[in-house]
């Protein structure tokens, strides 16, 4: 049998003890920079949602040609290639409304 003691933190509070966090940074800006940064934010959003679903284009288009037949492999293999340029182009797209948006913090 294991016998616990109470844990202490170096500075003398027990161990899970909640912390006093500092007062919350308020960085004051204008309406219309809480719209623009707004508007990047949900940019963000949608470009992520279109990377991931062009992901799974790629991806069912890979499975179709693994398991394609002799008579459809040459078609499976352009809707893949197809696929990969459309995801490529679609994660371009999602970096730089990141990079947007990491830029425009006010």
């Amino acid at each position: 049998m294991r016998i616990r003691s109470a844990r202490r933190r170096r500075n003398g509070q027990p161990h899970g003890a909640a912390l006093e966090r500092p007062e919350k940074l308020v960085r004051k800006c204008s309406p219309r920079v809480k719209e623009h940064i707004t508007r990047l934010v949900v940019e963000v959003g949608i470009r992520a949602g279109a990377w991931r679903e062009a992901a799974t284009d790629a991806q069912l288009a890979f499975e179709w040609w693994k398991s394609a037949g002799r008579e459809h492999r040459v078609t499976a293999a352009s809707v893949y290639l197809a696929a990969i340029e459309r995801e490529e182009k679609a994660a371009n797209e999602y970096s730089d409304a990141l990079e947007a948006c990491w830029s425009a913090a006010p």
